[in-house]
C-alpha cells in the first residue's frame, strides 16, 4: 500500500464530480431563480382566489417553497398548480396554512404568463 495517497474519486480535475461554480454560473442560477420567483408571484397575484401577497415564494435551485395560508381547499390546489406549472420549477414544497374557505375555486393556471420585468 502507498501511503499518501488521497481518493480521487470525484475530483473534477481528473473527469469527476461536479463542474466547477464560476462567477457565471453562480450569476445564471440567481437569474433564474429570480425569473421563477417572480413568475411564480405575478400568477399567484393574478389569481383571483389567492390574490398578491399572502403567499411568499422561496426558489432554491429549482425548488420553490410556498409559505402564507390561503382560504379553502381551492385556493390551496391553485397556488400549488401556479407554482407547479411555472418554467424551470421541479419541485413544490408547500408551507401553506389552510383556512376556512370554498373547497373548489376558478383557477386561471392552465396559462401562458409572461413575468413582469423590473427590479427586485
Amino acid at each position: 500500500m502507498v501511503a499518501g495517497l488521497l481518493p480521487l474519486a470525484g475530483c473534477s480535475v481528473f473527469g469527476g464530480g461536479e463542474p466547477a461554480v464560476t462567477p457565471q454560473v453562480i450569476a445564471e442560477r440567481a437569474a433564474a431563480e429570480t425569473r421563477i420567483r417572480r413568475e411564480v408571484e405575478a400568477r399567484l397575484a393574478a389569481e383571483p382566489s389567492v390574490g398578491a401577497g399572502r403567499v411568499r415564494v422561496v426558489v432554491q435551485g429549482s425548488e420553490v417553497q410556498l409559505h402564507g395560508s390561503v382560504a379553502g381547499f381551492g385556493a390551496h390546489r391553485c397556488a400549488e398548480a401556479n407554482a407547479e406549472l411555472t418554467p424551470g420549477v421541479s419541485l413544490v414544497i408547500d408551507f401553506l396554512v389552510l383556512q376556512p374557505g370554498p373547497a373548489t375555486a376558478r383557477c386561471l393556471a392552465p396559462r401562458v404568463f409572461a413575468a413582469p420585468a423590473g427590479g427586485d
